[in-house]
């Protein structure tokens, strides 16, 4: 069960035996079902999570209840709503289940605690938000200079895997589209195929 998560942080730091030792004290694996609510609107995120497997997306509401998605998390991704978690506020956005997951679970306590006993942790953090921070900039930058083909191209480049995966409205709201637009988008490239 933490075979992946091991492979995954080496791409960061390695940690010796010692200290994955450690960090292993306060890992929980969770399995959870399709559509369940990992964070809600308003809760303070009390945890983060690592995907063995599934499909995890992070959504926002707006004033009219329409959830759009800001990103969507598969295998070998963190997710949680990060802005809640390492703040201790309540969380400005919702994280749900796609599919039934596996899930390796890091609680806040438990970082805390290993940021003092395992000083790695800190690097291997650091090195992680900066990774999604860089990401999150392109997906901004896309959303913003790029035509909705273009993106619906590019995420096809990056997670081809998305379009089987999850239902088309969330794709479209993933992509800043509506499904009538992304059916045109698929169909245009369908037929240039």
């Amino acid at each position: 069960m933490y075979e992946q998560f091991w492979k995954f942080t080496d791409m960061f730091v390695h940690f010796s035996d010692k200290e994955r030792s450690s960090i292993r004290e306060y890992l929980i694996t969770r399995d959870v079902p399709k559509n369940h609510l990992l964070v809600d609107l308003g809760d303070i995120s009390s945890e983060v999570f690592f995907i063995n497997k599934g499909c995890v997306r992070f959504y926002y509401l707006t004033e009219a209840g329409e959830e759009i998605t800001g990103f969507i998390f598969t295998e070998n991704m963190f997710t949680g709503s990060h802005e809640s978690f390492f703040s201790q506020t309540p969380s400005t956005q919702v994280l749900q289940t796609l599919e039934p997951c596996e899930l390796v679970v890091l609680p806040y306590e438990g970082l805390q605690t290993l940021f003092d006993t395992v000083p790695k942790m800190n690097i291997f953090v650091r090195k992680l938000l900066e990774q999604r921070m860089s990401h999150a900039q392109k997906v901004v930058a896309s959303l913003i200079m790029n035509k909705p083909e273009k993106r619906y191209t590019s995420m096809l480049e990056l997670q081809p895997d998305l379009v089987n995966r999850i239902p088309q409205q969330v794709l479209a709201t993933y992509l800043g589209i509506t499904p009538v637009s992304l059916s045109r988008i698929r169909k245009r490239i369908m037929d240039q195929d």
